[in-house]
Protein backbone atom coordinates (compact mmCIF):
# COMPACT_ATOMS: atom_id res chain seq x y z
CA UNK A 1 0.00 0.00 0.00
CA UNK A 2 1.28 3.47 -0.87
CA UNK A 3 1.77 5.56 2.27
CA UNK A 4 -1.28 7.73 2.63
CA UNK A 5 -2.74 6.19 -0.54
CA UNK A 6 -6.44 5.77 -1.18
CA UNK A 7 -6.20 2.01 -1.41
CA UNK A 8 -9.41 0.09 -2.09
CA UNK A 9 -7.80 -3.21 -1.09
CA UNK A 10 -9.21 -5.90 1.17
CA UNK A 11 -6.73 -5.06 3.91
CA UNK A 12 -7.91 -1.44 4.00
CA UNK A 13 -10.98 -0.31 6.01
CA UNK A 14 -12.40 1.10 2.77
CA UNK A 15 -13.31 -1.79 0.47
CA UNK A 16 -14.85 -1.47 -2.95
CA UNK A 17 -17.42 -4.12 -2.18
CA UNK A 18 -18.66 -2.13 0.80
CA UNK A 19 -19.83 0.75 -1.39
CA UNK A 20 -23.37 0.36 -2.74
CA UNK A 21 -23.49 -0.05 -6.51
CA UNK A 22 -25.63 3.04 -7.13
CA UNK A 23 -25.52 5.26 -4.02
CA UNK A 24 -26.61 8.84 -4.04
CA UNK A 25 -23.54 11.00 -4.50
CA UNK A 26 -24.02 12.88 -1.23
CA UNK A 27 -24.33 9.66 0.76
CA UNK A 28 -21.19 8.42 -0.99
CA UNK A 29 -19.31 11.59 -0.05
CA UNK A 30 -20.45 11.26 3.57
CA UNK A 31 -19.47 7.60 3.64
CA UNK A 32 -16.04 8.26 2.13
CA UNK A 33 -15.39 11.13 4.52
CA UNK A 34 -16.47 9.15 7.59
CA UNK A 35 -14.38 6.11 6.69
CA UNK A 36 -11.30 7.80 5.31
CA UNK A 37 -10.93 10.61 7.82
CA UNK A 38 -12.72 9.63 11.03
CA UNK A 39 -10.21 11.42 13.25
CA UNK A 40 -7.25 13.78 12.77
CA UNK A 41 -4.80 11.93 10.56
CA UNK A 42 -1.13 11.60 11.55
CA UNK A 43 1.33 13.22 9.20
CA UNK A 44 1.93 10.81 6.34
CA UNK A 45 5.55 9.90 5.64
CA UNK A 46 6.84 11.37 2.41
CA UNK A 47 6.82 8.67 -0.30
CA UNK A 48 10.20 7.92 -1.81
CA UNK A 49 10.84 10.43 -4.56
CA UNK A 50 7.70 12.37 -3.65
CA UNK A 51 7.08 16.02 -2.96
CA UNK A 52 7.51 17.93 0.26
CA UNK A 53 3.87 17.83 1.38
CA UNK A 54 4.20 20.24 4.28
CA UNK A 55 1.91 23.24 4.41
CA UNK A 56 4.87 25.63 4.28
CA UNK A 57 6.82 23.85 1.55
CA UNK A 58 6.70 26.99 -0.61
CA UNK A 59 4.32 25.43 -3.12
CA UNK A 60 1.08 25.91 -1.21
CA UNK A 61 -1.16 28.85 -0.42
CA UNK A 62 -1.20 29.25 3.37
CA UNK A 63 -3.49 32.16 4.39
CA UNK A 64 -6.46 31.29 6.58
CA UNK A 65 -8.73 33.84 4.86
CA UNK A 66 -9.94 33.44 1.29
CA UNK A 67 -9.36 37.13 0.47
CA UNK A 68 -5.69 36.72 1.39
CA UNK A 69 -5.08 33.91 -1.11
CA UNK A 70 -3.02 35.00 -4.12
CA UNK A 71 -5.26 36.43 -6.83
CA UNK A 72 -4.18 34.12 -9.66
CA UNK A 73 -5.18 31.08 -7.60
CA UNK A 74 -8.51 32.57 -6.59
CA UNK A 75 -9.25 33.54 -10.18
CA UNK A 76 -9.04 29.94 -11.40
CA UNK A 77 -11.46 28.69 -8.75
CA UNK A 78 -13.81 31.60 -9.42
CA UNK A 79 -13.79 30.72 -13.12
CA UNK A 80 -14.76 27.16 -12.17
CA UNK A 81 -17.39 28.30 -9.68
CA UNK A 82 -19.10 30.41 -12.34
CA UNK A 83 -19.42 27.41 -14.69
CA UNK A 84 -20.34 24.43 -12.54
CA UNK A 85 -24.02 23.57 -12.05
CA UNK A 86 -25.53 24.38 -8.67
CA UNK A 87 -26.66 21.93 -5.99
CA UNK A 88 -24.48 19.15 -7.35
CA UNK A 89 -21.94 16.84 -5.74
CA UNK A 90 -18.27 16.63 -6.59
CA UNK A 91 -14.58 16.53 -5.79
CA UNK A 92 -11.82 19.09 -5.46
CA UNK A 93 -8.73 16.96 -6.07
CA UNK A 94 -5.42 18.28 -4.71
CA UNK A 95 -7.36 20.95 -2.84
CA UNK A 96 -4.41 22.33 -0.88
CA UNK A 97 -5.46 24.26 2.20
CA UNK A 98 -9.14 24.15 1.18
CA UNK A 99 -9.87 27.72 0.12
CA UNK A 100 -11.23 26.63 -3.28
CA UNK A 101 -13.27 23.82 -1.75
CA UNK A 102 -14.88 26.40 0.50
CA UNK A 103 -15.76 28.61 -2.47
CA UNK A 104 -17.27 25.75 -4.47
CA UNK A 105 -19.21 24.44 -1.47
CA UNK A 106 -21.17 27.65 -1.03
CA UNK A 107 -23.56 26.25 -3.66
CA UNK A 108 -22.60 22.56 -3.92
CA UNK A 109 -21.49 19.55 -1.88
CA UNK A 110 -17.74 19.02 -2.22
CA UNK A 111 -15.17 16.54 -0.94
CA UNK A 112 -11.67 18.08 -0.94
CA UNK A 113 -8.75 15.64 -1.24
CA UNK A 114 -5.06 16.40 -0.81
CA UNK A 115 -1.91 14.39 -0.18
CA UNK A 116 -0.89 16.56 2.77
CA UNK A 117 -2.43 15.66 6.13
CA UNK A 118 -1.15 18.99 7.42
CA UNK A 119 -2.93 20.96 4.69
CA UNK A 120 -6.14 18.97 5.25
CA UNK A 121 -6.05 19.66 8.99
CA UNK A 122 -5.63 23.36 8.17
CA UNK A 123 -8.53 23.18 5.69
CA UNK A 124 -10.77 21.51 8.25
CA UNK A 125 -9.98 24.25 10.76
CA UNK A 126 -10.24 27.30 8.52
CA UNK A 127 -12.27 26.44 5.41
CA UNK A 128 -14.92 23.98 6.58
CA UNK A 129 -18.56 24.62 5.67
CA UNK A 130 -21.74 22.57 6.18
CA UNK A 131 -21.41 21.38 2.58
CA UNK A 132 -17.77 20.32 2.37
CA UNK A 133 -15.58 17.54 3.72
CA UNK A 134 -11.83 16.99 3.59
CA UNK A 135 -9.66 13.87 3.39
CA UNK A 136 -5.91 13.35 3.08
CA UNK A 137 -4.94 10.80 0.42
CA UNK A 138 -1.72 10.60 -1.57
CA UNK A 139 -1.82 9.61 -5.23
CA UNK A 140 -2.26 6.89 -6.48
CA UNK A 141 -5.82 6.22 -5.37
CA UNK A 142 -8.95 4.71 -6.88
CA UNK A 143 -12.20 6.67 -7.07
CA UNK A 144 -15.70 5.19 -7.34
CA UNK A 145 -16.73 4.97 -10.98
CA UNK A 146 -19.38 7.20 -12.51
CA UNK A 147 -20.26 8.82 -9.19
CA UNK A 148 -19.66 12.59 -9.30
CA UNK A 149 -21.40 15.47 -11.03
CA UNK A 150 -18.15 17.43 -11.26
CA UNK A 151 -14.46 17.24 -10.49
CA UNK A 152 -12.17 20.24 -10.11
CA UNK A 153 -8.41 19.69 -10.14
CA UNK A 154 -6.40 22.87 -10.57
CA UNK A 155 -2.62 22.87 -10.96
CA UNK A 156 -2.49 19.15 -10.26
CA UNK A 157 -1.49 16.91 -13.13
CA UNK A 158 1.91 18.55 -13.54
CA UNK A 159 2.76 17.26 -10.04
CA UNK A 160 2.40 13.54 -10.75
CA UNK A 161 4.79 11.30 -12.65
CA UNK A 162 1.93 9.54 -14.46
CA UNK A 163 -0.38 12.39 -15.54
CA UNK A 164 -2.28 10.31 -18.11
CA UNK A 165 -3.15 7.69 -15.49
CA UNK A 166 -4.16 10.36 -12.97
CA UNK A 167 -6.35 12.15 -15.51
CA UNK A 168 -7.99 8.89 -16.57
CA UNK A 169 -8.84 8.12 -12.95
CA UNK A 170 -10.56 11.47 -12.52
CA UNK A 171 -12.55 11.08 -15.73
CA UNK A 172 -13.66 7.58 -14.78
CA UNK A 173 -15.19 8.94 -11.57
CA UNK A 174 -17.44 11.41 -13.43
CA UNK A 175 -21.04 10.61 -14.18
CA UNK A 176 -22.04 10.75 -17.86
CA UNK A 177 -22.60 14.43 -18.56
CA UNK A 178 -20.38 15.35 -15.60
CA UNK A 179 -18.10 18.37 -15.62
CA UNK A 180 -14.30 18.42 -15.32
CA UNK A 181 -12.42 21.68 -14.72
CA UNK A 182 -8.64 21.50 -14.54
CA UNK A 183 -5.67 23.75 -15.17
CA UNK A 184 -2.07 23.27 -16.21
CA UNK A 185 1.06 25.35 -16.82
CA UNK A 186 1.46 25.91 -20.56
CA UNK A 187 4.78 24.74 -21.99
CA UNK A 188 4.45 27.17 -24.90
CA UNK A 189 4.36 30.23 -22.62
CA UNK A 190 5.97 28.97 -19.40
CA UNK A 191 8.63 26.40 -20.38
CA UNK A 192 9.38 23.75 -17.81
CA UNK A 193 12.63 24.30 -15.92
CA UNK A 194 13.45 21.64 -13.35
CA UNK A 195 15.57 24.12 -11.37
CA UNK A 196 12.67 26.57 -11.07
CA UNK A 197 9.62 24.31 -11.09
CA UNK A 198 10.96 21.93 -8.48
CA UNK A 199 7.51 20.57 -7.58
CA UNK A 200 6.53 19.86 -11.21
CA UNK A 201 7.19 16.86 -13.42
CA UNK A 202 6.41 18.58 -16.75
CA UNK A 203 4.35 21.32 -18.41
CA UNK A 204 1.80 20.73 -21.16
CA UNK A 205 0.85 22.01 -24.60
CA UNK A 206 -2.72 22.99 -25.47
CA UNK A 207 -3.15 20.32 -28.16
CA UNK A 208 -1.68 17.70 -25.82
CA UNK A 209 -4.46 18.38 -23.31
CA UNK A 210 -7.15 18.39 -25.98
CA UNK A 211 -5.98 14.94 -27.05
CA UNK A 212 -5.97 13.73 -23.45
CA UNK A 213 -9.51 14.99 -22.95
CA UNK A 214 -10.72 13.31 -26.13
CA UNK A 215 -9.07 10.02 -25.20
CA UNK A 216 -11.05 10.04 -21.95
CA UNK A 217 -14.44 10.92 -23.34
CA UNK A 218 -14.44 14.63 -22.54
CA UNK A 219 -15.67 17.26 -24.95
CA UNK A 220 -14.27 20.77 -24.61
CA UNK A 221 -16.83 23.27 -23.30
CA UNK A 222 -14.57 26.27 -22.70
CA UNK A 223 -11.00 27.26 -21.90
CA UNK A 224 -9.19 30.35 -20.69
CA UNK A 225 -5.61 31.55 -20.55
CA UNK A 226 -3.90 33.30 -17.66
CA UNK A 227 -0.53 35.01 -17.27
CA UNK A 228 0.96 35.18 -13.78
CA UNK A 229 4.69 35.82 -14.06
CA UNK A 230 7.03 38.22 -15.78
CA UNK A 231 9.11 36.26 -18.29
CA UNK A 232 12.38 37.51 -19.76
CA UNK A 233 14.62 35.52 -22.07
CA UNK A 234 12.45 32.48 -21.47
CA UNK A 235 13.08 32.69 -17.73
CA UNK A 236 10.33 33.03 -15.12
CA UNK A 237 10.55 36.19 -13.05
CA UNK A 238 8.44 37.98 -10.40
CA UNK A 239 4.65 38.04 -10.33
CA UNK A 240 2.82 40.34 -12.72
CA UNK A 241 0.64 43.11 -11.26
CA UNK A 242 -2.70 41.64 -10.14
CA UNK A 243 -4.59 43.45 -12.87
CA UNK A 244 -2.67 41.40 -15.45
CA UNK A 245 -3.40 38.04 -13.82
CA UNK A 246 -7.04 37.78 -14.90
CA UNK A 247 -8.27 34.93 -17.10
CA UNK A 248 -9.03 35.53 -20.77
CA UNK A 249 -11.68 33.24 -22.23
CA UNK A 250 -10.80 31.41 -25.41
CA UNK A 251 -7.10 32.18 -25.25
CA UNK A 252 -3.84 30.63 -24.11
CA UNK A 253 -1.46 31.97 -21.49
CA UNK A 254 1.16 30.76 -19.06
CA UNK A 255 -1.63 28.70 -17.53
CA UNK A 256 -4.66 27.22 -19.25
CA UNK A 257 -7.92 26.33 -17.51
CA UNK A 258 -10.10 23.78 -19.29
CA UNK A 259 -13.79 22.98 -18.84
CA UNK A 260 -14.70 19.60 -20.24
CA UNK A 261 -17.88 17.56 -20.11
CA UNK A 262 -18.07 13.78 -20.13
CA UNK A 263 -20.00 12.47 -23.09
CA UNK A 264 -23.21 10.65 -22.28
Amino acid sequence: MIAGGWAFQSHNPLVVGSIPTRPTTMSLIRSLRARLFPRPAPAAPLPKGGHDLSLHSGERQTPALYASIRLDHRARYEWADARLPLDTHGLDVFCGNGYGTQLLSARRNVLGIDGSAEAIAFASQHYATPRNFFASKYWPFVLPRGSFDFIVSLESIEHVSDPEVFFRELCAALKPGGHMIFSVPNQAFLPFDAKVHVFHKKHFLFDELLALMGANGLELVAHAGQNTYQVSGGKQGPLLPEGEQILHDGSEGQFIVFHGRKQR
